[in-house]
């Protein structure tokens, strides 16, 4: 399915002089009702879109803030585009471009995929500012249509990954490797060689079980340690142990077209918190746990 065959001209507002988000979506709204029937109340319209919006996560780096409710008794996907005259803020993201999405609870395929389209269309520096300099309605459609964007009628592992992420090498240090986890605030890191491939993987568990004596393993009762410097081995080792002596071989990986099912599935059986997705030997995005919380269960 085309993306464009889910647009309409009469939907798209350009140059709105909305001066934030709540402003652009009330006049999306007000757009929609001129040329929409709506068989269920305005007020519980508002109320879910308002609901959604408490629990954040709807505005992207990329200056693109996708709003959006899934509404009981409503069979349609409407989707409200608004460029403002002026970019505004939304916290510390710069919003250029709002779209609002209505659509069914029980129609999440095209409505995850559509999602999934518009923020990779954001990611398109030049198509993205040319779709914000467009003149009107249909000329903002026919950039879309040009452009031959698919909405997969599937959702997948794609649709969800997160396609930045951080990673280390074989020989970094454990101290680069601790540094990594601390300044970007993760806690899993695929280890990619010098030719891009995927050879190995660590999360934060794994570097602190190091640092941990192994006759601690085997002992009943561990009051005994506390007068012992906490995970004093990462103190001592830090610069000599190497990546490639603490790393997991991979075992478990995902595709881009692996289904969320299969994604659920092995996180969940194999107590996994990341799965990386591999293409060609290479990581091409990570999968997270909380990606299926945010971009399935509450998206």
């Amino acid at each position: 399915m085309k993306l464009s065959s889910l647009l309409r001209p009469d939907y798209i507002i350009i140059n709105s002089p909305a001066r934030n988000k709540e402003e652009a979506i009330a006049e999306i709204l007000v757009n929609f009702k001129k040329y929409y029937k709506f068989n269920i109340e305005q007020d519980y319209i508002e109320r879910t879109i308002r609901e959604r919006e408490e629990l954040g996560g709807t505005t992207f780096d990329t200056g693109i803030a996708i709003p959006h409710a899934r509404l009981d008794n409503f069979d349609d996907i409407l989707i409200g585009i608004l460029l403002p005259q002026k970019s505004f803020m939304d916290g510390k993201r710069e919003v250029r471009a709002v779209v609002l999405i209505l659509t069914s609870k029980t129609v999440s395929n095209i409505y995850l995929n559509t999602l999934s389209s518009l923020i990779k269309i954001s990611k398109d520096k030049d198509f993205y500012e040319e779709l914000l300099l467009s003149s009107g309605g249909e000329a903002f459609i026919s950039l879309i249509e040009n452009k031959n964007i698919k909405v997969k009628e599937d959702v997948t592992v794609e649709s969800i990954m997160s396609e930045k992420f951080f990673s280390t090498h074989p020989d970094a240090t454990l101290k680069e490797l601790v540094d990594t986890f601390y300044k970007n605030s993760v806690t899993y890191l695929p280890v990619i060689d010098n030719e891009g491939t995927f050879v190995g993987e660590l999360n934060l568990n794994t570097v602190i079980k190091e640092g941990i004596p192994d006759y601690a393993t085997k002992m009943g009762n561990l009051k005994f340690l506390r007068s012992f410097e906490p995970l004093e081995r990462l103190f001592r080792k830090e610069d000599e142990i190497k990546v490639h002596e603490i790393m997991k071989k991979p075992s478990i990986v995902l595709g881009r077209d692996s289904s969320i099912i299969e994604a659920a599935l092995e996180i969940t059986n194999n107590n996994r918190r990341h799965v990386p997705v591999v293409e060609n030997g290479k990581v091409v995005g990570v999968l997270a746990l909380m990606d299926i919380l945010n971009r399935i269960l509450r998206s």
